[in-house]
Order: C-alpha cells, then structure tokens, then sequence
C-alpha cells in the first residue's frame, strides 16, 4: 500500500512547485513603479530623464514589468534619451506629455527603442519636439521614437509634434538588419521637420490609422516614407491600414526602394484605403527588386 502513496506525494509535490513558480512569475511579471517614486516630477520644468530611466532600469532588474506615468509634463533629455529595457511597458495616464530639452545636436531621440524586445508604451501620451528652439543648425535625426533592432514592439496612440527630424523612425541597427513584429496604433504626427514617420528596415510592421500632416523643414518632408538605407534591409509584410496622410510638403506617401536594388530580399507592402490619402504619392521600384506593393482603395 506505501508505493501508490508515495507516488500520490510526489506528485503533489510536483502539483505544488509548479503553482508557486507559476505564482512568483505572475508576481514578477506584474511589478510596476510609477515614475514620481524616483523623483520625477511632472509639475516642474526640471529634467526628469535620470529619474525615469532610474526607474526603468529598476524593473528591468526585476525581470520585467511596468513603469506608470501620472498626469504631467516630464522633460526629457534626448541626447541622453529614454532608453528601454526588456520586457518593459510604459503606461501613460490620461494627460502626459514628454517634451524635449532643446539641444544643439543633429541627432537625438526622446524614446529609444534598440537591440530589446517586448516593449509596450500604453496610453495617450504627447510627445514634443525642440524644432523651434533648437541650437543648431545642422542634422535631421532629431526623433520622438526610435525602434531600431528590436523585436516584438507595440505602441499605441502617441501625438508627436515638433521634431527636428522624424516623429517615428523604424530601422536597423549593427546587430539586426531590421525591427520585427512592430505594431503601431492611432498615431498623430504633425509639424515633423523631415518625416512623419520613416520605415528604413521591418519585418512584420503593422501600422493602423496614422494620421500625419504638416512635415516641413528638410527633404524628403514626406507623411510616411518607406525608403531603406542600403540592399541588406528588408520591408516585409509591411502593412499601413486607413491612412490619413495631407498637407505634407513633400510626398503624402513615399515609397523609395532605389537603395534596395540587387537585393536577395524580397518586398512586400500593402496600404489599404489609400484613397484616405490627400496628394501625391510616389512609388520607386528598381526592376531588380522583387516582391508587390499593393495600394488598396477602400469601397
């Protein structure tokens, strides 16, 4: 009668330990901090970059987990960035707003996103520019978001405004050839000095209801504009749903892929309801380039 106990015990045992490794990685997956229990304070005009990056380092240590803004203005340091960490998701409450130092450099970001994967930012958050009070005169990499080599990214409904160069930047960076598994929701970019948003590098991007006007400043001053650095990045599975893209100095929507010439990597973009689309839009693509790109119009 001893051995079906004994086999009774042990797996109960094992029941057990994997409901409390089960519980500590809940526990630990659901950490989160909010910024102004390090300091930051979105009720002055004092830099905040040290105390937010403070706390995101901290659950980042944890393992992972979430950093929460309360309703303010937190200024931010771009030369030194946000910088994000793993398994990290920023929440923004109703009312935030990250606004950069003006800088003399030509290029910086507010948000950046490189070599991580499993980020989240959640919540409306405004996100502002130096353009009219910046330094120098020189550049046009000034961006709100940067996301570059990174993997399995997910934004939804930032206002960016402002910027000396492109209010998102999606590209590539020495350790990944692209960005994958990248969803953007409800974006609203406005008065960008270069783009208002720039997809360089991307695999499986996905990107609903951006709404992009008034880009101005520097060429190529495009609404969206898909345009690779050189024959070793990738545009595929490149999806833009329900833009509304009007007012851009440039082209409302461009797709350049004369740098892609010769390339073993094949395109494919689709853009639907482009008839949302107010102005011109251009599309370059070398003969050599292989793959579709498929401009859908709504009903």
């Amino acid at each position: 009668m001893s051995k079906p106990i004994k086999i009774s015990i042990i797996s109960m045992l094992a029941i057990v330990i994997s409901f409390l490794s089960w519980l500590l990685y809940f526990q630990k997956d659901s950490i989160n901090v909010s910024v102004t229990s390090f300091a930051a304070n979105g009720n002055d005009k004092e830099d905040d970059t040290k105390y937010i990056q403070e706390a995101i380092d901290f659950i980042s240590r944890e393992g992972g987990g979430t950093v929460i803004f309360p309703k303010g203005t937190y200024y931010i340091n771009t030369i030194q960035s946000i910088r994000l960490r793993e398994n990290i998701t920023l929440k923004f409450n109703d009312g935030v707003t990250l606004k950069a130092i003006p800088n003399a450099s030509p290029n910086y970001e507010v948000l950046r996103i490189h070599d991580v994967s499993n980020v989240s930012l959640k919540g409306k958050v405004e996100i502002i520019g130096d353009r009219d009070q910046h330094e120098g005169d020189s550049g046009e990499w000034g961006f709100g978001i940067s996301i570059r080599g990174s993997n399995n990214i997910y934004i939804e409904d930032p206002i960016i405004s402002d910027f000396w160069g492109d209010g998102i930047y999606i590209g590539s960076t020495n350790k990944q050839d692209y960005s994958k598994n990248i969803t953007i929701s409800n974006p609203k970019m406005s008065n960008n000095r270069r783009q208002g948003i720039s997809i360089i590098s991307a695999i499986n991007l996905k990107i609903i209801n951006p709404i992009v006007n008034n880009t101005n400043g520097i060429a190529p001053e495009s609404g969206i504009d898909l345009e690779p650095n050189n024959n070793q990045e990738y545009l595929q599975n490149i999806r833009i749903l329900n833009p509304v893209l009007n007012n851009n100095k440039g082209y409302e929507l461009l797709i350049y892929l004369e740098n892609l010439e010769n390339s073993k990597n094949d395109v494919s973009i689709t853009v639907e309801n482009s008839d949302r689309i107010i102005g011109d839009i251009r599309v370059e693509k070398p003969e050599s380039v292989k793959g579709y790109i498929n401009l859908k119009y709504g009903k």
